[in-house]
């Protein structure tokens, strides 16, 4: 909701009145006693427009193989030991040695904080994560496998 620009009470219908030429959007109690050009009125639930943001499903996405080494190599390079940043994030710090020791993978979430908090990409598309690419196509018969 919007605020009137006399009184700052929430309104919603906007009055544009002219006060000495100058347009003001306004609550209806601040628009009595002055010229109304015209009234606004503020959407109904049904009828505003809902905006969706786009997420790439987790399953479209992979960690990527350095993981432990982007997160050891930005921490270290700000200078921040790993007390500092695990403070920061909100998690523990013996989660943060296990992942960059490798012995655990970050979760999604997880991943989103320390690549905010670091400025580095963990998850990457699936395509981006290093899939392997055939260039030729080999026509082996059954008979070649079998010694």
């Amino acid at each position: 909701m919007e605020e009137c620009e006399l009184c700052g009470n929430r309104m919603s219908d906007v009055y544009i009145v002219n006060v000495e030429d100058v347009e003001f959007r306004v609550c209806s109690k601040c628009a009595r006693g002055k010229r109304v050009i015209r009234i606004e009125n503020e959407p109904k639930a049904e009828e505003k427009i809902k905006v969706k943001k786009i997420r790439k499903a987790p399953e479209d996405l992979e960690i990527a193989e350095d993981y432990n080494e982007r997160i050891r190599k930005s921490r270290e390079g700000m200078m921040l030991p790993i007390k500092v940043l695990a403070e920061m994030i909100n998690e523990k710090e013996t989660l943060l040695l296990r992942i960059e020791r490798r012995k655990t993978i970050p979760s999604l979430e997880l991943a989103k904080k320390l690549e905010k908090a670091l400025n580095i990409k963990l998850y990457e598309e699936a395509a981006e994560a290093g899939e392997t690419v055939h260039s030729k196509k080999i026509n082996a018969t059954l008979g070649e496998f079998i010694e």
